[in-house]
């Protein structure tokens, strides 16, 4: 028999850990309730009526996971996806939403129509979309025989870009700086690794520097000056994306280039 959960008017606060929200799922049916709000460790007080803390117990969280892998690959992605969004709230949407799907079944993330579905959707699409950008947009230098590349994502978008480059670079060691979170991705002599890093002050070579002003000559080549559109441009590359796009920066002075021969000139994304 299913004993229907209750809305409790107390938030719940969790390590902000992936494992942690698994156990904060586990907890909300051991206990047959749905918080009030689930908030991470940097949040404060979300309500008036206090709050509890949800320890992350690894055998909690294995379970939970468990029961996400027989719901299906479309509801697990649903919930793996969105979490990595920033939006706020979306602790609780995808606990709601995965409420839903163990309630009903997996064909529950069919229904659209409902609330919790239509916003853990939202979040897995709004990440994904941005993913897809970074991979069309991300640009690397090269440095020391590594390549490296910076940017500034709204979501933590670096677990979906790991499959693509270590596909597409196979032979490569490189490291993705996410500038907003302050994490890297980093793979080096065949393995990888996530970082927490505060800042990365690259510098760009000489050599480096010669392939970024090759690069810019071809981009403005390939461009019609007489047919150019700034809306239809910002529409396919909008504009949070230039600041990592060497194309979208100025051309590099003399003075720059003799700085970079000398190894002195820093910028953003190089090794």
């Amino acid at each position: 028999m299913r004993y229907p959960a209750y809305v409790s008017a107390a938030a719940w606060r969790y390590d902000g850990s992936y494992p942690g929200f698994l156990c904060c799922l586990f907890e909300s049916f051991a206990r047959h309730e749905v918080p009030a709000a689930l908030v991470g460790p940097e949040q404060g007080q979300m309500s008036l009526f206090g709050s509890c803390d949800i320890v992350t117990d690894p055998a909690h969280a294995q379970r939970a996971a468990a029961g996400l892998d027989r719901l299906g690959p479309a509801v697990r992605d649903h919930v793996m996806t969105g979490f990595l969004s920033d939006a706020d709230g979306k602790d609780l949407t995808l606990l709601r939403f995965a409420r839903q799907c163990f309630e009903r079944g997996p064909r529950a993330a069919d229904r659209l129509g409902d609330p919790d579905v239509a916003a853990a959707f939202a979040l897995e699409r709004a990440v994904n979309n941005e993913a897809n950008k970074f991979i069309e947009f991300l640009r690397f230098e090269e440095r020391g025989g590594m390549l490296g590349a910076v940017i500034h994502p709204k979501n933590r978008v670096l677990p979906l870009l790991r499959a693509h480059f270590c596909s597409r670079l196979p032979d490569e060691d490189f490291l993705i700086f996410d500038a907003t979170h302050g994490t890297a991705l980093l793979r080096r002599h065949g393995t990888v690794q996530y970082l927490t890093m505060e800042r990365w002050e690259p510098d760009t070579d000489a050599a480096e520097a010669d392939w970024q002003a090759l690069w810019k000559r071809f981009f403005k080549a390939l461009s019609i000056e007489e047919r150019r559109n700034p809306t239809v441009q910002r529409t396919h590359a909008p504009k949070r994306y230039w600041q990592d796009m060497c194309e979208m920066q100025p051309d590099f002075t003399e003075e720059q280039h003799h700085a970079a021969s000398q190894g002195h000139l820093s910028g953003q994304g190089g090794l």
